[in-house]
């Protein structure tokens, strides 16, 4: 008798204590439904306070890199405001025939590479190497001349050479100009920003219907399009800030 009252005890305090447990389930519907992101307009406000932070970003594509699609540019309200996203290992490459005008949605870490005295130092001395292996200087507009000239061929190596030369020649011209201008504002170095994606996602039409912009601040409920391709791929930031600023002088 004394084993049954125990039992029937036992089953009714483990009952009581099921039934008083917090039920998580309304929480977690409405993490999964909405997340919090981030216009380019309001990331770049404040983007040197967010250094190495994991943020969500939205915005339309208007530039995918050439160079293996390592790169691509978004803007969100105005091409003029515009933020370099980079791919990663665990994002894979970006598809400029995938993406290229589309609004998309980019999860990554936000970054700055410092470009100071060093880096142009570094810089004119490979400008230097460079005039020495192919037989002298060239201005960057005799070359442009000549590659206009050739109908945009190239129509032997030396002709490549000295666009290439007259290329490093514009931007070490550009960054002393800008580093000139951040010296008077009394900083020693030029920060360029970017977001190194992780992973990413066209926003097709019931993805739009689920933005609602207020000011700055974007809602977008999580659906099941993101893009995590293991294409390797591997580069230093010197190359990826070279790579930046043709494109830059591009567009």
């Amino acid at each position: 008798m004394i084993k049954k009252l125990f039992l029937l005890l036992f089953v009714a305090s483990a009952i009581v204590a099921c039934n008083n447990a917090p039920s998580t389930e309304g929480e977690k519907v409405t993490a999964e439904e909405k997340t919090e992101v981030l216009t380019v307009d309001e990331l770049l406000t404040d983007i040197d306070k967010r250094i190495g932070e994991e943020i969500s970003v939205v915005g339309t594509v208007d530039h995918v890199c050439k160079h293996g699609g390592t790169k691509l540019v978004i803007y969100t309200s105005d091409p003029e405001i515009a933020l370099h996203v980079k791919a990663t290992d665990e994002s894979g490459n970006f598809r400029a025939d995938e993406i290229n005008g589309e609004f998309i949605e980019v999860k990554g870490e936000v970054s700055e590479f410092r470009v100071d005295e060093a880096f142009i130092l570094e810089k004119e001395a490979d400008l230097e190497k460079m005039i020495a292996e192919n037989g002298g200087e060239v201005e960057a507009e005799e070359a442009e001349e000549e590659h206009n000239h050739a109908g945009g061929e190239f129509p032997d190596g030396d002709d490549k050479h000295k666009q290439e030369i007259a290329g490093l020649q514009n931007q070490i011209k550009s960054l002393r100009a800008q580093l000139t201008a951040e010296q008077e504002n009394g900083n020693e170095y030029i920060s360029y920003f970017s977001v190194k994606c992780t992973s990413y996602k066209v926003l097709e039409q019931e993805d739009k219907d689920d933005v609602k912009v207020e000011g700055d601040a974007v809602e977008v409920k999580e659906h099941s399009h993101e893009h995590n391709e293991a294409e390797g791929h591997s580069h230093d930031e010197a190359e990826e800030h070279n790579h930046d600023e043709k494109d830059e002088h591009k567009n």
